[in-house]
């Protein structure tokens, strides 16, 4: 039996929101790479936090390889719960293929932040991207009052790579270099908090299956 091509899309997540909220506990969890791809995982889900994506979606969005995405499923694990499905294919041998669904964990309030889904336009590399994501998470008012060696120690990176990530943040303008640190300048792709909800998640007691919110705080 052939399976339309239609209801084979219908299992990816393929609705983009305009926005994705990062979780400043995730800051020392995932390296730079992995928290832009996390971005753009987040940015694809659905009002129960939920995105079905395979591996070549993923590359697709942040214009890597799939060799570049080979490990990405087991460093997830670090920052979000990974489910496994079957799912039909029309294949001469194999009846189903495994797919993922990713389970984004939910806002932390206070402590997180929201980024629109501009970024993804930025012209800048998946590691200078997943960078400026974790300057964020740490900025006090947009400001890093840091030298190159402590903030190196701070986010666990070199310091040759911040350097070079700086500059090309700067030539970007999303960066501007101070006496004493520097400023991040994300002007529209860094949003007020106010605007992000709070996942959806299902009641099991409630006979008529009504949805109820969850609120959650540290």
């Amino acid at each position: 039996m052939k399976i339309p091509q239609r209801y084979l899309q219908n299992r990816t997540s393929n609705i983009r929101q305009e926005y994705a909220t990062i979780n400043k506990s995730i800051l020392d969890k995932l390296n730079p790479s992995n928290l832009y791809r996390f971005f753009c995982l987040s940015l694809y889900r659905n009002d129960y936090y939920k995105v079905r994506w395979r591996i070549k979606d993923l590359a697709r969005h942040t214009g890597e390889s799939e060799d570049a995405l080979k490990n990405f499923n087991k460093d997830m694990e670090a920052v979000l719960v990974r489910k496994r499905y079957s799912e039909p294919i029309n294949h001469p041998v194999y009846k189903f293929t495994m797919r993922s669904l990713y389970c984004i964990p939910p806002i932390e309030h206070p402590n997180f932040i929201t980024i629109s889904h501009l970024f993804m336009k930025v012209n800048l590399s998946v590691k200078v991207k997943g960078y400026y994501i974790k300057l964020l998470l740490i900025a006090d008012n947009n400001k890093i009052i840091l030298s190159s060696k402590k903030l190196a120690t701070t986010l666990e990176m070199g310091k040759k790579n911040i350097e070079s990530y700086n500059l090309d943040l700067y030539n970007a303008g999303l960066l501007k270099f101070l006496s004493n640190g520097f400023e991040l300048t994300p002007k529209e792709l860094l949003l007020s908090n106010d605007i992000a909800k709070q996942r959806k998640e299902w009641n099991p007691i409630n006979s008529k299956n009504v949805v109820k919110l969850a609120f959650k705080s540290k």
